[in-house]
């Protein structure tokens, strides 16, 4: 990014889509994939999940894309990014655990023994770099920096990095709610349009694709850390409430 507010070019010639397309397509394959294998690949999927999109935005990193990545830079407001992201993961906790019935009825939630219990703390690990660090980089790359420019110039077959980052228009507003929350369980509806739609206004007011992604990432990461901590803090409907399907 040359500036904040100007147009720019994160991959060279062509359409320059896939750098953002494919390490997030690749990621809701493998968990499609992982859906459908034997309970004992489990373990080996924990690896795999982060490690394709994590491999690929590497690749095109190296070749050139995410130039809005390389000029981003951490600065004085990052503390603000941080607690946002504390605030938000309450945000996207406090309905479930208040009303328990809103949570999922059969969905299988994280073991963090997967990998046995005496390795549980590899396990945390693992997902906490998947969840709270290559999640985050990847997913706000495609609906925050693709998505929201290529919602402007779909109609005009234009040039989604003619747009400039955190560029607001109506379109391109409702369009990374709808992107951001089909890419979720019908469950976490609930929490995943408020959820994007703060964080949207915040990268207007940051224009830091940097910024948003720190917000994502302590989001997840408080997240993970409720649900190791947090056991038995909360009461369900059948004793105490397991937290371990919100990671």
């Amino acid at each position: 990014m040359s500036s904040a507010g100007q147009p720019q070019t994160t991959y060279g010639s062509g359409h320059g889509t896939w750098p953002y397309i494919l390490p997030y397509v690749s990621f809701l394959l493998a968990i499609e994939f992982s859906l459908r294998m034997p309970a004992w690949t489990q373990g080996a999927m924990l690896f795999i999940k982060p490690a394709i999109p994590l491999l690929l935005m590497v690749w095109f990193a190296s070749r050139g894309a995410y130039a809005e990545l390389r000029q981003s830079r951490l600065s004085l407001k990052t503390p603000l990014d941080i607690s946002l992201g504390v605030l938000l993961a309450i945000l996207w906790m406090a309905p479930f655990v208040l009303i328990p019935s809103l949570g999922p009825k059969d969905a299988e939630p994280f073991n963090p023994d997967l990998l046995g219990p005496s390795s549980r703390e590899w396990a945390l690990g693992i997902r906490m770099f998947g969840y709270a660090v290559v999640t985050p980089f990847f997913e706000e790359l495609f609906i925050r920096s693709f998505v929201m420019r290529y919602a402007e110039v779909w109609s005009k077959r234009g040039d989604f990095r003619s747009v400039p980052l955190a560029h607001y228009s109506l379109t391109s507003f409702v369009v990374t709610i709808v992107v951001f929350t089909l890419g979720h369980v019908p469950w976490e509806w609930w929490v995943a349009i408020p959820w994007v739609a703060l964080t949207n206004l915040w990268f207007y007011w940051r224009k830091d694709l940097l910024s948003v992604i720190v917000v994502h990432g302590v989001t997840n990461a408080t997240i993970l850390l409720i649900a190791i901590f947090g056991e038995g803090w909360f009461e369900g409907a059948d004793g105490p409430l397991s937290l371990w399907f919100f990671v």
